[in-house]
């Protein structure tokens, strides 16, 4: 069995945010494809509970790390990947995971990991290696710098990290034998701006087949669903497209929100300036389980995607369309999806980018049994395509060729 080593800058023990999802999926696909796979998080111990710490993740540790990365927030990421390259420690047991395993394909996940790696194999043979993209991060970090954005984490030093930030991605981009990227649309910009090949592999939903929806009560409410971390673009897409409160929605009709989304909507300030009728027609449910979010969403009358900026492909997208409901999106959150979303259009995803337009769509929705989009369209969002994509390329890497099985 040919042997794939993942470098991540998180663990994948237990799953919050895109990222890992997306390690995971990839680490999960290359193991159902016959691979080998360990995975080694490289990380700060003060962003994850040890409970979520991986066995072979090596967890940087050291009283100068916190004012480091809180002092420069935007950056977090590079700045622990340059502690975690200048920890002679750190390098030495990346060099010995390395040895032990004698893996046939590294796979840096997004860049920071580069850093580490190329430290503990200078000098030395390097494995096959893939370069598996979520963002162009240096793109990604400008509306965290932009000061009309209400975050304004720019400082002194932000010009200088953010042209350091791009040279470490084409850094990666030229060493890497292989780029995976998550979006069609960062993948042409790769490809362009390096002049490298670089495969499209969407980002896919772990949701098995759509349950039946509940037996319903006649008195019960009509929903729209909407899944999210508390990740603050999350929160001002919210906002971006229900500005005036959720009052379009008539008396049984609501927004369910699953996830740590719901809670910070309510928190927000301005949440409250039409609370009344915000408290009537939202339902935040918080953490849902694994197993029941399918029926969360099969129970829905559509699912909504109110994005309105962040970078590469939004994993929740991949989420609303496997669900079989019909979505409602914006055309941000149909970002890196193109020939997929493009095929569903008005045809199980429907698009608007302007509040009231977002809105009636909704009410549409809630009111008409609109349909979800075709098998054909969410299969291709699904583990086993992502699974048999990756597995082809990275065998043709190292000269193999994909098992008849597979």
């Amino acid at each position: 069995m040919p042997k794939y080593l993942q470098l991540t800058p998180y663990p994948i023990v237990r799953l919050k945010h895109g990222g890992q999802i997306r390690a995971a999926s990839i680490s999960t696909g290359a193991e159902a494809a016959g691979w080998t796979v360990r995975n080694v998080g490289i990380y700060p111990g003060i962003f994850f509970p040890s409970e979520e710490w991986g066995p072979l993740d090596l967890i940087l540790e050291s009283p100068e790390l916190p004012a480091l990365l809180s002092g420069d927030m935007a950056f977090a990421d590079f700045h622990a990947a340059r502690f975690a390259a200048s920890d002679a420690r750190t390098v030495a047991a990346l060099r010995q995971a390395i040895d032990s395993f004698a893996p046939d394909v590294i796979a840096v996940e997004q860049p920071w990991g580069w850093l580490p790696l190329r430290q503990a194999l200078a000098g030395r043979p390097m494995p096959k290696l893939i370069y598996s993209s979520q963002n162009i991060e240096w793109k990604a970090r400008l509306p965290l710098l932009d000061q009309g954005s209400g975050l304004d984490l720019r400082n002194a030093e932000s010009d200088a990290m953010l042209a350091a930030t791009r040279a470490l991605e084409d850094d990666l981009a030229a060493a890497a034998d292989l780029i995976f990227t998550i979006s069609d649309l960062e993948g042409e910009e790769i490809a362009r701006e390096t002049g490298r090949a670089v495969v499209y592999l969407p980002a896919v939903s772990e949701f098995g087949p759509a349950p039946p929806p509940s037996p319903r009560a006649k008195d019960a409410p009509r929903y729209a669903a909407l899944m999210g971390s508390n990740y603050w673009p999350n929160v001002e897409g919210f906002f971006s497209l229900f500005p005036d409160g959720l009052g379009f929605l008539a008396p049984g009709e609501q927004i369910w929100i699953a996830g740590a989304l719901g809670g910070a909507v309510r928190a927000d300030p301005r949440f409250e300036t039409f609370l009344s009728i915000n408290e009537s027609r939202l339902r935040a449910l918080g953490y849902v389980a694994e197993a029941d979010k399918a029926g969360f969403f099969a129970d829905a009358a559509c699912v909504i995607v109110p994005v309105t900026f962040g970078a590469g492909a939004k994993l929740k997208t991949a989420d609303a369309i496997v669900s079989g409901r019909p979505v409602i999106a914006t055309s941000h959150a149909l970002e890196g999806y193109g020939p997929i979303a493009t095929a569903a259009l008005g045809h199980g995803i429907h698009v608007a980018d302007e509040p009231a337009a977002f809105r009636r769509l909704i009410r549409r929705a809630l009111r008409e049994d609109l349909p979800g989009c075709a098998p054909a369209v969410r299969d291709q969002l699904r583990p086993a395509a992502l699974a048999a994509s990756w597995d082809r390329h990275a065998r043709a890497l190292i000269g193999q060729r994909t098992p008849s099985h597979s």
